[in-house]
C-alpha cells in the first residue's frame, strides 16, 4: 500500500505559509480542453499519454502506457493543467488531496500508485487502470432505473462509509468521478479534499474549491467563502448524482455558477419524475436538504435506507449507530432527524442476581451430566445384551 502522504509533501499547516490566499480565475472549458489535447502523444516521466479521457476544472485525465508500445504498464494519468498548475499551494493541495484515497483500502476506490511533475512543474498522479466509463457517459443513452440507481448508491456509500471512518472526505462526488465497469460495478476516484482540512480550519475552497464548484456541490461548498467540508458534502453530492441518473438533470436545474448555485434550491425529484417510488424519492430529497444538519448524518445511515428501499421497505430517514474500523462506536443520531431514537438502558444485575444466575448455570450443567450418564448406562446395557445373545444363541425346543 502506498504511503498516505509522501514524506516530501508540505504539511497541511504549512500550506498556508507557502502562498497567500489569492483567488484563481479558471479558464473556460474550451481553453482547458485545447491545452489538454496538446498533451496527447507526449511522454511525461516515461508515461506516454495515448488518449484524452476527460477534462475537469483543475486536471485532465489520460489513458497512458509506461514505455513504448502498448505492452507496458497500463494506467490512468491525471495531469494538473491551467492556471492552478502554476500555483505552488494549489499544486501541494492537489497532491495531498489525491493521496487521501491511499489512507484506507476499499475495492471500489482507485488508489494512487505514484506521482511526479512534468518539466513545466505541473504535477501529475498515476492511478490503477480500470476499463470503465463515467456515470455521466453511462446515462447518455437513457436514464437508469430505480434498482440500478439504488445499487449504484449502495456501492458508493459503502466506500464513503469507510473513507469517513478514516477521516477522509471525498469532496467532489460527481457523475464524472463515479466510474462504472462493464459488469455494473462502481469505482470511486479523484478525492479532492486534503485529509484534516476540517480539523485544521483549512478549506480547499480557499483556492481550488471555487474552481470545482458545480451542480453537484453541496450548498456549503458554494458559499462565499466556502465552509469547511464535512461528510455532509459527500452525502449531498451522491444524492445529486442519483437525481441525475434518474432524470438526466441536476437538482438545481441549469444553475452552474457559484452565485447561481448559492441561490438555487433543489427541486423535489418527483416534480421531474413522478413515477419514482416514494421510498427512493424520500431518500434523495432528504439527502439534498440545504442544511447539512438536516441530511443523513452519516453514509452508514443513508446506506441503511438504500438497502431498505432495495428490499421494498420504507426508509427511516434518521441517524444510526455504526461500528467503525477502530472497533469503537459512534452516536450518529440527530435531534433534527425526522426519526428519533430512544436509548433503552441495559438492566443492572445485583450481587444476588448474579449469584442466582451462577446457581442456575451450575444446576443446568449437573442436569446435562446426569442425562448423559443415564444414556451411557442404557447404551452399555443394550450393547452387552446383544453381545450375550450372539455368544449364547437360544436353543430350539425339541
Amino acid at each position: 500500500m502506498s504511503e498516505p502522504v509522501p514524506i516530501d509533501r508540505p504539511s497541511l499547516e504549512n500550506l498556508l505559509a507557502i502562498v497567500p490566499h489569492e483567488p484563481l480565475d479558471s479558464e473556460s472549458q474550451e481553453e482547458r480542453t485545447a491545452l489538454a489535447e496538446k498533451k496527447v502523444g507526449t511522454t511525461i516521466k516515461g508515461w506516454r499519454l495515448v488518449r484524452l479521457l476527460g477534462v475537469g476544472p483543475v486536471t485532465a485525465a489520460y489513458e497512458a502506457y509506461l514505455g513504448d508500445g502498448e505492452t507496458g504498464d497500463h494506467a490512468t494519468v491525471k495531469l494538473m493543467i491551467g492556471v492552478a498548475a502554476k500555483n505552488e499551494r494549489a499544486r501541494a493541495l492537489f497532491l495531498r488531496s489525491a493521496y487521501a484515497a491511499n489512507r484506507f483500502r476499499h475495492p471500489r476506490v482507485l488508489e494512487i500508485r505514484r506521482d511526479g511533475t512534468e518539466p513545466s512543474g505541473a504535477p501529475f498522479i498515476v492511478r490503477t487502470w480500470e476499463d470503465t466509463k463515467s456515470l455521466e457517459q453511462a446515462v447518455e443513452g437513457e436514464s437508469l432505473n430505480e434498482q440500478q440507481v439504488l445499487r449504484l448508491a449502495e456501492q458508493v456509500l459503502d466506500a464513503l462509509e469507510i473513507a469517513h471512518a478514516h477521516g477522509v472526505v471525498h469532496g467532489a462526488v460527481t457523475p464524472r468521478n463515479i466510474l462504472v465497469t462493464p459488469r455494473g460495478s462502481i469505482r470511486l476516484c479523484d478525492f479532492s479534499t486534503p485529509p484534516g482540512s476540517a480539523t485544521h480550519g483549512i478549506s480547499e475552497g480557499d483556492l481550488i474549491g471555487p474552481l470545482r464548484v458545480g451542480p453537484y456541490s453541496a450548498p456549503e461548498q458554494c458559499a462565499a467563502p466556502p465552509h469547511a467540508t464535512g461528510e455532509g458534502v459527500d452525502i449531498y453530492a451522491l444524492a445529486a448524482c442519483m437525481y441525475y441518473a434518474l432524470t438526466k438533470s441536476a437538482p438545481r436545474g441549469k444553475a452552474r455558477t457559484q452565485e447561481e448555485l448559492t441561490k438555487a434550491v433543489a427541486r423535489p425529484i418527483r416534480d421531474l419524475a413522478p413515477e419514482i417510488g416514494e421510498g427512493l424519492a424520500a431518500i434523495i430529497d432528504h439527502a439534498l436538504s440545504i442544511e447539512a444538519g438536516q441530511r443523513y448524518e452519516s453514509a452508514y445511515a443513508m446506506l441503511g435506507d438504500v438497502r431498505r428501499a432495495m428490499a421494498g421497505r420504507s426508509p427511516k430517514l434518521g441517524g444510526s449507530h455504526r461500528p467503525v474500523p477502530s472497533g469503537s462506536y459512534r452516536d450518529l443520531s440527530s435531534a433534527s432527524s425526522r426519526m428519533s431514537r430512544v436509548d433503552v438502558p441495559k438492566p443492572i444485575l445485583t450481587t444476588g442476581a448474579l449469584r442466582t444466575k451462577a446457581q442456575e448455570w451450575k444446576g443446568n450443567v449437573m442436569l446435562i451430566l446426569a442425562i448423559a450418564l443415564l444414556v451411557g448406562i442404557a447404551t452399555f446395557v443394550v450393547v452387552r445384551e446383544k453381545i450375550e445373545e450372539q455368544r449364547n444363541p437360544p436353543s430350539e425346543a425339541p
